[in-house]
């Protein structure tokens, strides 16, 4: 497992590192094709003490994407409530894709969609628009896939919606959450 730590406004300290190895190398326990994560932990200036430090983690489990953030006081009770949301949603894959026909498919139409994707050219961070300046930009394999699975993914990001490629239309395809608990979908014409 590739483990990417980093921290924005707060130092990391070789106790904080270890600790985030230590309860991640619990999570691999349970995945064994878990093949890279990424941690960021921050500091924000906020009125309630207890919701200061941000901890953000990343999984990339055999493409799909699964993603915690939780935040606390200090940095292990940050890391260890997004350990414990990070295993359940663990849990939620594994009985519904992990022994899937899907997880077993290989990927060689997401390879070379990937390939195509790299090849263009994309704005950078920091440009100016005309309403405000683009300040995160976020890349990620984009897969075929049903709204079904789309759902389910969006549920283990944590995310209010997705954007996918859609396997019976070939087309990219936003599937958005609604207040009252259900899905709509944005779609071009």
């Amino acid at each position: 497992m590739e483990l990417n730590i980093r921290g924005r406004n707060l130092e990391i300290t070789d106790r904080i590192r270890s600790h985030i190895s230590e309860k991640l190398g619990q999570l691999e326990s349970h995945l064994p094709s878990l093949s890279a994560v990424t941690v960021e932990l921050s500091t924000e200036p906020t009125r309630a003490q207890r919701h200061r430090v941000v901890a953000q983690v990343t999984m990339n489990v055999s493409g799909s994407i699964l993603r915690s953030e939780q935040r606390a006081t200090n940095a292990n009770a940050a890391i260890n409530a997004a350990a414990e949301v990070l295993n359940r949603r663990i849990e939620r894959y594994k009985g519904r894709t992990y022994r899937s026909e899907r997880a077993r498919q290989g990927t060689s139409l997401a390879n070379q969609q990937a390939e195509e994707i790299a090849r263009r050219d994309f704005p950078a961070e920091g440009e100016v628009l005309s309403d405000g300046n683009l300040v995160r930009i976020k890349k990620f394999e984009m897969e075929p896939m049903t709204v079904d699975a789309a759902a389910f993914q969006m549920g283990l990001l944590g995310h209010q919606f997705y954007m996918f490629l859609n396997s019976k239309t070939t087309r990219h395809i936003a599937l958005y959450q609604r207040d009252d608990g259900n899905y709509g979908l944005i779609q071009p014409d």
